[in-house]
C-alpha cells in the first residue's frame, strides 16, 4: 500500500491549485506547465495607512500583492487591508471613509477589490459597526503561501498530498478518461466542464475546465444603491473610490451568467449606468486578454496567474495615471 500511495504521489504531483486541492483532480491533468514571471521582492512592499497614496480594501485577489507590485514599480504607495480587517463580516461601513481618515489614512484613492461570486453577498447589507479601523502588516516573501511561483515543482517530500486526496483523484481521473457526462463530474466544490480550451490553457487536460461551484451559485447582484451610498460617503470624507470587480472564471471562459443558477446581473454594465462611480469593465477586459495571453487564470485555481495579475497591474497603473490626469473615462480600454 505504502508503494502505491508513494506512486500516487509521483503521479499526480504535488498540490498548487485551489481547484485542484478542493475538487480532487491531478495536478498532473490540470497543472499550468507556461513558466510565469518572476516578481521582485522589493515591489511586494506594503505602506502604512499614514504614508499610503492609495488603499487598496481586497480579497485572495489582493492579498499576494501581486497586481499591486506594478503599482509599486511606478512610484505609487499602495497599502492593501482585507476584508476581514473591518471587522464588520466582509461588509462595508456606512461610514467606511471618516473610519479611514481616523485611522490615519491621509491619501486620495480607496480601491475596493472584490471577486465577481462575492460582490453581491458583501454590498446586500451595509454595516453599523464603529470599532476603529487597524490595519496590520503582513509579509509577502517565498514562504507566504500565495507568493507567485515561476515554475511547479512536480514532487515534494516534505509535503504530501495524501493517500486521500490521491484515491478520489484516480477516482475523477477514471471519470474524465471516460468522457461521462457532466453531471457526473462535479467533486466536492469544483465542477469539471467539457472545454475546448487548449488555445487558452496550458494543462494538459485542457479538454477539460475546472470551476468552483461558487461561480454558478453566485446570488444575483442588486445592491447598487448601497455602493452608491458607500461611494458617497468616501468622497465626502474627500476620497476618491474605485471598484474593481474581479471576474469569475466561468464568466470569462464560459460567458456571462452561463450555468448560474440565478439570474445573471451584469455588474459592469450597471456600475456603468451611474457617472458617479468608477468601476473599470474587467469582465469585457479580461474577456479580451484571456484570448491572447495563455493561463490568464490559472487552469488549477480560481485565481488569475502572475501574468494575469501584472496585466491587472499594468491596467490599473494606467487608469491611475490618467485619473490623476483628469482623464475623462480613465480606465477605459
Amino acid at each position: 500500500m505504502a508503494l502505491i500511495a508513494w506512486g500516487m504521489e509521483f503521479y499526480f504531483e504535488r498540490l498548487y491549485g485551489d481547484l485542484t486541492r478542493i475538487g480532487h483532480f491531478s495536478e498532473r491533468g490540470f497543472g499550468w506547465q507556461s513558466e510565469q514571471p518572476a516578481v521582485l521582492p522589493e515591489y511586494f512592499k506594503d505602506y502604512p495607512m499614514a504614508e499610503a497614496d492609495i488603499l487598496v480594501i481586497g480579497d485572495s485577489f489582493s492579498v499576494s500583492r501581486v497586481w499591486q507590485s506594478k503599482l509599486i514599480a511606478n512610484g505609487l504607495k499602495v497599502g492593501t487591508m482585507t476584508w476581514q480587517e473591518l471587522k464588520t463580516d466582509e461588509a462595508l461601513r456606512t461610514d467606511l471613509g471618516v473610519a479611514l481618515r481616523a485611522a490615519g489614512f491621509k491619501g486620495r484613492y480607496v480601491i475596493i477589490e472584490s471577486i465577481e461570486r462575492l460582490f453581491q453577498g458583501r454590498m446586500k447589507a451595509l454595516s453599523n459597526v464603529r470599532e476603529p479601523i487597524v490595519k496590520h502588516d503582513l509579509v509577502v516573501n517565498s514562504a507566504f503561501p500565495m507568493y507567485p511561483l515561476v515554475k511547479r515543482e512536480r514532487v515534494s517530500f516534505d509535503k504530501l498530498n495524501g493517500a486521500d486526496w490521491g484515491v478520489k483523484a484516480v477516482y475523477n481521473s477514471i471519470k474524465l478518461s471516460l468522457k461521462l457526462p457532466e453531471k457526473y463530474l462535479k467533486s466536492g466544490a469544483v465542477q469539471a466542464i467539457n472545454f475546448d480550451g487548449c488555445a487558452f490553457f496550458s494543462h494538459r487536460l485542457c479538454n477539460y475546465a475546472i470551476f468552483v461551484l461558487g461561480d454558478f451559485e453566485k446570488e444575483t447582484f442588486n445592491s447598487i444603491d448601497n455602493v452608491l451610498t458607500v461611494n458617497k460617503n468616501l468622497q465626502a470624507s474627500g476620497f476618491q473610490p474605485i471598484w474593481l470587480i474581479v471576474p469569475d472564471k466561468a464568466t470569462i471562459y464560459l460567458g456571462y451568467g452561463e450555468h448560474n443558477k440565478y439570474p445573471y446581473q451584469n455588474i459592469w454594465q450597471n456600475f456603468a449606468q451611474h457617472p458617479e462611480l468608477i468601476g473599470p469593465d474587467l469582465g469585457a477586459v479580461f474577456t479580451e486578454k484571456s484570448r491572447t495571453i495563455k493561463d490568464f487564470y490559472m487552469p488549477n485555481d480560481t485565481h488569475l496567474s502572475t501574468n494575469g495579475f501584472l496585466y491587472l497591474g499594468e491596467f490599473v497603473t494606467q487608469g491611475m495615471r490618467n485619473l490623476q490626469a483628469n482623464q475623462p473615462a480613465p480606465f477605459s480600454h
